[in-house]
């Protein structure tokens, strides 16, 4: 399906109902399983699930989370030390960036855990202002938002642009490109997709000048052209308040911006917006691996989602992985993120995070999530760490 320039963001209310179901689904509802609601549970990381836990604050007044970028989230989490206006102690990080396995925790927290939790797609988001948009949105093939995005395509009325959406001139005006400026695992996925995607092994024909050369990372050399904006709002911000602006942003802070997405071309060679089923069609490509030491294959990430080869799939998504340690000082707070995780993986809750922008991760990722959740997190100090 195609995203429409005035969808809106499914009225909260009616996602608190969702998830007040969900949460009467998790086995036993017993107080401690429930605690999340009572007990202070501190979150950093990723933007992309920003929009997720503002939801979850109506229910649970005293979780917070602080959207810093996956980079900083990561780095917070291992050492402990809270982002500069942020609460700790940390008790949890989220990334769309999946960790090398190397890491160390500091501060008595014993060894940590990774799982996907939710799908997500990567959207080239725009403003539409001055813009003439064809029905079903403005369609971009793989030369075309490689060339944009690599700076070499400058102005909507680019040929490529036109043919991509048949023969029509969408606008002449200076294409406005919005970047992330802090480390970011939207940046990552982004980059990964284009260092894969942008390259004629992968695209034949495509133009020299938009070969992509900067390779993937959380952070990138973007040309001096472009507009730089720190965290998914602050890039969803910059291009509602800029003429003839694009730029990535994940899908549930587009949606709730209300921003129009472009239809991009897959490697099947069909055009997919960035729907909850076209996500999810792009995860049951992935192959999940277990990896990591001491213990051995406690984090779970999903690989080739670079460039997705089924046929309905969004070519730019990825899974977000929320990041825990197995050994707590507090047992109401180990509880509560098992909580957390577990309504984010159940079924009830599916109805939740699609109304979102999300995509709820395929069952084979979940029943592997779910089984390192439930092995993993213990109660107390002292506590032998999990094997899964």
């Amino acid at each position: 399906m195609a995203f429409y320039p005035n969808r809106q963001l499914t009225h909260l209310a009616s996602s608190i109902s969702v998830l007040a179901i969900t949460i009467g689904l998790v086995a036993g509802q017993s107080a401690t399983q429930i605690s999340l609601a009572q007990t202070v549970v501190n979150g950093v990381g990723a933007s992309t699930v920003n929009p997720l836990f503002a939801g979850l604050k109506t229910l649970y007044p005293n979780i917070t989370y602080s959207p810093v970028g996956s980079g900083a989230g990561l780095t917070a989490f291992f050492t402990q030390t809270p982002p500069s206006g942020t609460p700790g102690p940390i008790s949890f990080a989220a990334s769309d960036d999946p960790v090398a396995g190397t890491e160390t925790v500091s501060g008595g927290r014993g060894s940590y855990v990774q799982v996907p939790v939710i799908g997500v797609g990567i959207t080239l988001a725009y403003n539409a202002s001055g813009l003439t948009i064809p029905a079903g949105g403005i369609k971009l093939s793989r030369a075309s938002y490689c060339g944009i995005l690599n700076g070499s395509i400058t102005n909507w009325n680019n040929t490529s642009i036109s043919a991509d959406n048949g023969g029509a001139i969408i606008a002449i005006l200076p294409i406005k490109v919005v970047h992330r400026t802090d480390s970011s695992g939207s940046t990552f996925v982004l980059t990964s997709h284009l260092n894969s995607a942008c390259k004629p092994a992968a695209t034949p024909g495509i133009p020299a000048a938009d070969v992509w050369k900067k390779g993937a990372g959380t952070t990138v050399s973007w040309p001096s052209t472009f507009i730089g904006a720190s965290g998914g709002g602050g890039v969803a911000t910059a291009i509602a308040t800029t003429k003839g602006a694009i730029g990535y942003v994940d899908s549930a802070t587009r949606l709730s911006k209300s921003l129009p997405a472009a239809v991009l071309r897959n490697k099947s060679g069909n055009y997919t917006a960035p729907s909850t089923s076209a996500i999810t069609e792009a995860l049951l490509g992935g192959t999940i691996v277990k990896y990591g030491a001491n213990p051995n294959n406690r984090l779970i990430r999903i690989d080739n989602l670079n460039d997705p080869t089924r046929p309905l799939a969004y070519p730019i998504s990825t899974a977000t992985y929320f990041l825990f340690y197995d050994i707590y000082s507090d047992a109401s707070i180990a509880s509560g993120i098992k909580t957390l995780i577990t309504l984010a993986l159940g079924s009830a809750g599916d109805t939740f995070v699609t109304s979102l922008g999300y995509a709820p991760l395929p069952a084979p990722i979940k029943t592997v999530s779910t089984g390192v959740v439930n092995t993993c997190v213990n109660t107390v100090y002292g506590t032998s760490p999990c094997t899964p």
